[in-house]
């Protein structure tokens, strides 16, 4: 990991000068140079020791930089020492810098002051190449460090503090409001798809509270179908809507149904949605807001059963 990570980060670097000049210069904090791009440089010792292999080194005229790159682990046994002597012994006459990039906390000092040191983590390296995101080689290597969460800073600021004591109570309101509704869901469309962990799920992955039914339209080989309904944090939304898979067997009756301008037809990979959708903001501050958003979910349980219902050769599984 740690040294794919490396070559991925010094394969842009050597690939784009004006990403590389932003980051000694402006990231790195190094002085002004022509640097070149190397990785995993081997230098021999003084000491005859075989193992100070530099992950990147970033080599100018007068000034001398290396970077060592951790991941999942720690430093190792003397590691930041060696290159210290590294330094000393094979670039006396230059400036020398060293820096240390980890994804989690590891806080290191340095006593030798003929050496410039500092470290930092890969979520800045992250926010750095942000600005270079319309980069399609830059923006897969930022999705690379997102999937391996190494782009996220996880220091709790006290805006986190402020979310956290209210995070509770709105996720109290609105399982509130789709319990209210899961009866009729339930009598429409049958038995919801829930455990435990489903609601956390729900909002780590998809950034929603949903109940849903799988398997709602008959497959010989098992693929994915399902009705829905919840609320959608990311655009605020109450949502009611029926996917059905590319390689479900019905995906190509299912898309011809007739679409009524109240939903909205979504492609994604992995299959089509038809969707009724309300916005959450019409019941702000509205004391009537339970009985009125019951309302609307089960007004659109009934639309939807109406909508799939038109082409009587889709096996749904609740209509009998």
């Amino acid at each position: 990991m740690e040294d794919y990570t490396t070559e991925a980060l010094a394969g842009l670097l050597q690939m784009f000068p004006g990403i590389t000049n932003e980051f000694c210069a402006g990231f790195l904090k190094l002085p002004e140079d022509n640097y070149e791009v190397l990785t995993q440089q081997h230098f021999v010792l003084s000491s005859d020791d075989p193992n100070c292999i530099i992950d990147l080194v970033l080599a100018g005229k007068n000034t001398i930089c290396f970077v060592e790159h951790k991941v999942e682990s720690g430093e190792g046994k003397n590691q930041l020492l060696k290159y210290t002597i590294a330094l000393n012994e094979h670039f006396a006459k230059k400036v020398k810098h060293l820096r240390y990039c980890t994804k989690y906390a590891d806080p290191k000092s340095l006593s030798d002051e003929g050496i410039v040191y500092a470290q930092f983590r890969w979520y800045e390296v992250a926010k750095f190449l942000q600005a270079f995101d319309n980069n399609p080689l830059v923006k897969s290597f930022l999705e690379f460090l997102k999937n391996n969460k190494m782009a996220q800073d996880n220091t709790i600021k006290s805006d986190n503090l402020i979310a956290m004591e209210s995070m509770r109570k709105t996720i109290e309101i609105i399982e509130f409001h789709i319990e209210n509704s899961k009866p009729e869901f339930v009598r429409k469309f049958g038995k919801v798809k829930y455990n435990k962990n489903f609601n956390w799920d729900q909002i780590r992955n998809h950034n929603r509270i949903v109940y849903s039914v799988e398997d709602v339209l008959k497959s010989k080989t098992g693929k994915l179908s399902e009705i829905l309904y919840g609320i959608k944090f990311e655009n605020l939304k109450m949502i009611t809507r029926v996917l059905v898979a590319k390689e479900h067997e019905h995906f190509t009756t299912f898309i011809d149904l007739d679409n009524s301008p109240e939903f909205k037809k979504i492609e994604y990979d992995i299959g089509t949605v038809f969707q009724l959708e309300e916005d959450l903001g019409r019941f702000l501050n509205n004391q009537n807001a339970d009985k009125e958003i019951q309302d609307w979910f089960t007004g659109s349980f009934e639309k939807l059963y109406d909508f799939i219902s038109q082409n009587k050769r889709l096996p749904w599984r609740f209509i009998k």
